[in-house]
């Protein structure tokens, strides 16, 4: 699953668009049929092959279902109601019964049960609900012997307005007719609330899945269309082919008024499906999969199993993710995989590709290969965020995507420095515990750490490890041990105990250089590990990891690599006299500390740092400014050295803490002069770029220019905004005066600074907005106004019927943005009404993160009575960490008073000239 990062969603407003000619379109009566036998075979195949036990049993406080009835194949059928919002089901499940048992235990969410027969048996069950734990107990009077049964089950079903289980996205059909479209979400304990079912991603089954449907509809699901029957009354019954072994996670079921593009790509049938006239939209996914298929098959030395693997893109939004996995049948928000020559950024065509090769890892490292339980949900999460980004990079080296997954690393490190952070392994209780571990540590730091042990033992040993890992342990689950014990098998260099003091142990390594010496052109400097933190969490928890260190004379020979391991200092020597760098190409995961002397000297050579460098003693100053290690004039003073000529993605960095930076002086003494110095450090990078793209020009300076003038019109720059709201003027004429690129940033920058009659101009246009993807980002840019009247009005917005109901959570967090404590106070006060508008199970985590740019500490109070009153204490991570970035953000405004005197020093002015072309 892809989750929703807060800087992917605010570069996502988008403008109108017109058509463009469609590609080959497949209807919804169209089949799968060279590929069935090969898919039933295959399956065959797998379901006979047998499961593999990985673990000795779960721990005494894990909640979860008996052991003693194992399910082997589900049967499922299924008919909707959309009208009604109900579904009727039925599910034929054989069992087998390891030990004499009264009843059956298996989980269920909002069914109600009509009968329930066991094969063998006369009697019908009675059946006794536990909403709480969301389990039925299916009780047959007598023991049941063990051998195996098919349990038969009726039962009726909700259809949800958001995505949890199966639910429905309204939308604007052609013409402006309401349609209707369904689609299921099961992770991570979702599949429940379709089938009752054992819920746990051990439980592995193969499925079977049949459908009664309105005729002129396409029904989706894992597996191609086995069998089309007509029905009357405009009816068709649909059955898909059986899957192999899965867990019930990764089971999907979509249908509604789609078309599909689609491609052969050896022997498997690649297609995107969209709602009717979105074809052309898919093109560039469709290209995208085809392209990574073959990578992927090569890289993980097991070919993709299924016949047909399919991406669904759906309209809507979720506050919590943007992608899932579900093997065979990717669904995708739209946003997330459509794009437009009218409405799609650079930037979006990049996050596409990233997202598309994201889920597309995890048809191996998920589906073929499923985690026991969600405390090792990284082995999901993590290698699919660290894939996406390898594979992604294989075929557009020119992006720099491990350039720009320094930002990201950046921003799992300020979460696991503090005290809400949590191990990447963490002890999970139950499925409401696992919601909260889809986070920045999960996902971000897992990538990080992943690379790291990569670089240590190199790409061709970890990869054996992978292959190997993917051979012995498919169509089963696994442990985290299982893979370090893979890559260690092939690898001179072992990676368990490294691995495991990053995976165990919670926080950030500090590895700090001192005692530089040089004799006879060699360098020795004495290198110590300690922990870095933002606040009082080092007193606690691990202190020491074995951290793999690339160190290098800059200029020198190749870098020198060692393992730095708590205080004692560890000697390196180094080829060459000269500046020293640590962590050379940032590969591996700890922030670097240099004394005062040696980062003067780096600060002074800056520009002859490599990019990737460059960032990252940009990101370690700021994080040791901020926590009052160094003074925060030492970031300022290193953004002064950044030439002109650096790379466009180190530029682009900048924007963000410089917006950081400029909330925390918000409403200080120092607030104007902090803008002046903002203001003149990026005209020179905005000099280089301009307001149009060059011929021929590479897409991240299109990403720098976005981000540049975006902070820009945020700093109430005078020629920025004439020149957005001119353009703006233009726009409202001639849509198609803009480019995407271009209608971006003027949206954007517009937005932000909009009054009252410009507010109502881009409502206006939000209302009469006929493509999903430009509506949603209208609504977005509706909660970005600066204005606190403007903001007030969007927030009332969101509580009326006018947005589609998975936007309106979207204006609120689109408020925060800008006003957290609003925000927040906003939400709790209408939380009877926005609550519905969530994901059941993400509802906890909804006003925490509103909350976590607040730096008033009076909302941790608000925060905590809040939850107290409606979620249970166990449930509290994505609290305590908005908790902590809360105190951070306190702490931050604390160090501000000497970047006061900074400024007053008038030191903006020491901005370099231009060292260089493009």
């Amino acid at each position: 699953m892809m989750t929703t990062g807060a800087l992917r969603e605010a570069m996502s407003a988008i403008a109108a668009c017109h058509g463009r000619k469609r590609p080959i379109v497949v209807g919804p009566s169209m089949r799968f049929q060279p590929i069935r036998i090969l898919a039933l075979i295959v399956v065959g195949l797998i379901s006979a092959l047998p499961v593999r036990a990985t673990a000795a049993g779960p721990p005494a406080d894990r909640i979860v279902l008996p052991s003693d009835v194992i399910p082997k194949h589900y049967d499922i059928d299924v008919t909707a109601d959309v009208v009604g919002l109900t579904f009727s089901g039925t599910a034929r499940i054989a069992v087998e019964v390891t030990r004499p048992t009264r009843s059956i235990v298996l989980n269920a969410a909002d069914l109600t049960f009509k009968r329930v027969m066991l094969s063998g048996r006369s009697q019908v069950a009675k059946v006794a609900l536990d909403p709480q734990l969301e389990t039925a107990r299916f009780d047959f009077g007598a023991p049941i012997a063990p051998g195996s049964y098919v349990l038969s089950i009726d039962y009726r079903g909700k259809i949800y307005l958001q995505a949890s289980g199966l639910f429905t996205l309204e939308y604007a059909g052609r013409g402006r007719q309401h349609k209707r479209a369904l689609f299921t979400q099961f992770e991570n304990s979702d599949a429940r609330r379709f089938v009752p079912c054992w819920d746990e991603p051990d439980r592995k089954a193969t499925f079977t899945l049949t459908t009664t449907l309105p005729a002129g509809e396409m029904a989706v699901s894992n597996m191609p269309i086995e069998m089309t029957e007509r029905l009357g009354a405009g009816q068709q019954r649909v059955r898909f082919g059986e899957t192999p072994r899965m867990s019930s996670y990764l089971l999907f079921y979509a249908a509604g008024d789609f078309e599909r593009v689609l491609r052969l790509v050896g022997n498997v049938d690649v297609g995107v499906i969209v709602k009717r006239g979105d074809a052309e939209r898919g093109r560039f996914a469709l290209d995208t999969a085809a392209q990574l298929l073959p990578y992927y098959n090569d890289y993980f030395g097991t070919p993709f199993p299924l016949p047909k693997l399919d991406l669904i893109a759906a309209p809507g939004y979720s506050q919590f993710f943007s992608a899932m996995e579900n093997w065979g049948a990717m669904f995708f928000f739209e946003r997330a995989i459509l794009t437009d020559v009218h409405l799609s950024t650079q930037l979006d065509r990049q996050n596409v590709a990233v997202t598309i090769a994201h889920e597309m890892a995890h048809q191996w490292f998920g589906d073929l290969v499923t985690m026991a339980w969600w405390d090792d949900l990284w082995l999901n999460e993590g290698f699919a965020s660290w894939m996406e980004v390898k594979a992604t990079d294989h075929f557009y080296p020119q992006w720099r995507l491990w350039l720009q997954t320094q930002s990201s690393v950046d921003q799992a490190m300020r979460i696991d420095a503090g005290k809400g952070t949590h191990p990447i392994i963490t002890p999970i209780k139950d499925v409401q515990q696992a919601n909260a571990v889809f986070d920045d540590i999960t996902y971000l730091k897992g990538a990080a750490v992943i690379r790291m042990l990569e670089a240590y033992v190199g790409e061709d040993a970890f990869r054996a490890g992978v292959r190997r890992y993917m051979k012995d342990h498919a169509y089963a689950n696994t442990v985290t041990e299982d893979l370090w014990e893979e890559i260690d098998i092939g690898s001179p260099k072992k990676i368990t105990d490294i691995a495991h003091d990053f995976t165990l142990h919670a926080g950030v390594p500090l590895v700090s250089a001192q005692d530089e010496r040089c004799n006879g052109g060699r360098l020795t400097l004495a290198l110590s590990q300690t922990r870095f933190s933002i606040d009082d969490s080092a007193k606690t928890g691990a202190q020491t990891w074995r951290v793999p260190v690339a160190v290098q004379v800059l200029g020198s020979a190749p870098a020198t690599n060692l393992i730095v391991s708590g205080p004692a200092p560890a000697q390196a020597t180094l080829v060459g006299c000269g500046l020293v760098v640590l962590n050379v190409g940032q590969s591996a995961y700890f922030r670097s500390h240099y004394g005062a002397a040696a980062f003067a000297s780096l600060a002074h050579h800056y520009a002859q740092l490599p990019a990737e460098d460059q960032l990252g003693l940009l990101n370690d100053s700021l994080a040791l400014d901020y926590v009052g290690q160094t003074q925060l004039s030492q970031f300022l003073d290193l953004a002064n050295q950044l030439p002109l000529n650096a790379d466009p993605l180190v530029w682009s960095a900048l924007p963000e803490p410089l917006v950081g930076l400029d909330k925390l002086f918000a409403d200080g003494v120092s607030h104007d002069a902090f803008r002046v110095y903002a203001r003149a450090l990026l005209q020179n990078s905005l000099t280089r770029v301009g307001w149009d793209p060059q011929a021929d020009e590479a897409d991240n300076f299109a990403i720098l220019r976005a981000a540049v003038l975006g902070a820009m019109g945020r700093f109430g720059d005078p020629a920025v905004l004439a020149q957005a709201r001119a353009r703006f003027t233009r726009f409202l004429t001639t849509p198609a005066a803009l480019t995407a690129a271009e209608r971006t940033i003027v949206l954007g920058v517009v937005a932000h600074n909009a009054d009252g009659a410009t507010w109502d101009r881009i409502h206006t246009l939000a209302r009469v907005a006929t493509i999903e993807l430009e509506k949603q980002g209208y609504y977005g840019l509706l909660g970005t106004a600066q204005d606190p009247e403007l903001a007030r009005r969007a927030l009332e917005l969101s509580l009326t019927e006018e947005a589609p109901i998975t936007l309106r959570p979207f204006i609120i967090s689109s408020v925060a943005n800008n006003y957290p404590d609003f925000a927040v106070n906003f939400a709790i006060e209408h939380w009877n009404v926005i609550a519905p508008m969530l994901e059941t199970d993400s509802q906890s985590q909804f006003v925490p993160r509103l909350a976590s740019g607040s730096s008033d500490p009076n909302t941790i109070t608000v925060l905590n009575k809040f939850a107290a009153a409606h979620f249970a204490t166990a449930h509290t991570s994505t609290l305590d960490m908005a908790v902590t970035q809360i105190r951070y953000n306190v702490q931050m405004r604390s160090q501000l008073p000497g970047s006061d005197r900074w400024l007053a020093l008038g030191r903006a002015k020491s901005v370099l000239e231009p060292q260089g072309g493009r």
